[in-house]
């Protein structure tokens, strides 16, 4: 028995052996160097924040009683590369719709969303890590309020003047 090919089955499997438009391969390559830049500049940023002021062993920018202060003092600020590990994935996920690009319309749209990973992970990543120093809140912020009410005499209760 003889299977004859319909042309729907042809033009399918000619977009699928067409090679890949200028225009494609050119935002995967932007979008990985702007991922990369986005990563590079939030390691920095996160590691900078981190070790800001080294005389008093705290950085400004951050409670030190906060998530953050622990990320930031233990395990020589490890969480920060959270950042890279984000691009680095991104840029498999975006590596991978490459090698995949072509079909459907669906198909497309869900692998130019891919594209966007090696941008998007490392932002979300730092986005992540960076919001943990929001922890002063609460009876700590009240009790850091009253403090500064009463002059700021003596120490503190809570390192909450950056949050």
């Amino acid at each position: 028995m003889v299977r004859r090919v319909t042309e729907l089955e042809t033009e399918v499997e000619l977009e699928e052996d067409a090679p890949l438009a200028w225009y494609v391969v050119a935002a995967y390559m932007v979008l990985v160097i702007a991922g990369f830049g986005v990563a590079v500049w939030f390691t920095v940023q996160w590691y900078g924040d981190c070790h800001a002021n080294s005389s008093t062993g705290r950085a400004s920018t951050y409670a030190g009683d906060s998530l953050r202060g622990g990320l930031c003092h233990s395990g020589h600020g490890a969480a920060g590369l959270l950042v890279p590990a984000g691009w680095l994935l991104g840029l498999g996920l975006a590596t991978y719709a490459l090698a995949r690009w072509g079909g459907g319309r669906l198909r497309v749209l869900l692998l130019a969303v891919l594209f966007v990973a090696p941008l998007v992970l490392p932002a979300a990543a730092y986005g992540a890590v960076n919001h943990s120093s929001k922890e002063c809140s609460g009876q700590k912020l009240q009790d850091y309020r009253a403090w500064v009410g009463h002059g700021s005499k003596g120490t503190a209760p809570y390192d909450c003047r950056t949050f």
